[in-house]
């Protein structure tokens, strides 16, 4: 079955006998994502929905759930909750519930600088943040497959932020593949933070120590681990 255009859930939308919908939070490739409350109790919780059937995406979904709840107790996933089944467009999908994070999607998030970029220093601590939780990540021999602007939440207080992470991912490579791919895809998101490729060559030094012009074999020769690139963020010099 081909992934339709939406849902179309809106605010009060019943989304099992114990859910309703506040509001769309966001939508990727493998479903959408919505601000819902529980009935019984008022709670905000958030709740991914699968474009696939229950039947075309159990084993994934399986697969992924356990993921979750496997890697609980790292401060950068989604805190997993359960699972639901519900039945929307004549066919019964898999929903997942977890944690609401009150954070802004990053990608919705560089809206609001001007020229949807940050600047440097913004930039390499938001990515501070990140590596920090995908360390713990990695320490436990596991991998996120798949970071970029439209799937990590961040909210911000003071000097600081914090991150979330959703959508895993296993696309049947090792993980230590997969772990030198989450390194790649960080660099690559702080080189999108601060403007791509059209503002590089004005970044300072410590930018292009970084994202080494997106050439990964460089990355990847300066940071093998993600050990290694939350080393140099914290004692690289200006």
């Amino acid at each position: 079955m081909s992934k339709p255009h939406s849902f179309g859930l809106s605010k009060g939308d019943r989304l099992t006998w114990r859910y309703e919908v506040i509001e769309p939070i966001g939508a990727g490739s493998e479903g959408e994502v919505y601000k819902i409350r529980e009935k019984a109790t008022g709670l905000t919780r958030a709740a991914k929905l699968y474009y696939r059937s229950k039947e075309q995406n159990a084993k994934r979904f399986q697969r992924y759930a356990r993921k979750l709840d496997a890697l609980r107790d790292c401060d950068i996933v989604v805190k997993y909750l359960h699972a639901e089944e519900v039945w929307i467009d004549d066919r019964f999908i898999y929903c997942l519930i977890s944690e609401y994070f009150g954070g802004a999607i990053l990608e919705d998030m560089l809206k609001r600088y001007r020229g949807g970029r940050m600047p440097a220093f913004e930039a390499l601590n938001l990515t501070y943040a990140l590596v920090n939780g995908l360390e713990e990540i990695h320490a436990r021999k596991e991998f996120h497959g798949d970071l970029h602007k439209g799937n990590i939440f961040v909210e911000r207080t003071g000097v600081f932020f914090r991150v979330r992470t959703i959508d895993f991912h296993d696309w049947g490579r090792t993980p230590a593949v997969e772990r030198r791919a989450d390194i790649l895809c960080v660099a690559r998101l702080l080189y999108d933070l601060v403007g791509g490729r059209e503002h590089y060559r004005k970044q300072p030094q410590a930018i292009r120590d970084i994202c080494m012009g997106n050439r990964s074999d460089l990355i990847l020769k300066k940071f093998p681990t993600v050990f290694h690139l939350r080393a140099h963020l914290e004692t690289f010099e200006w």
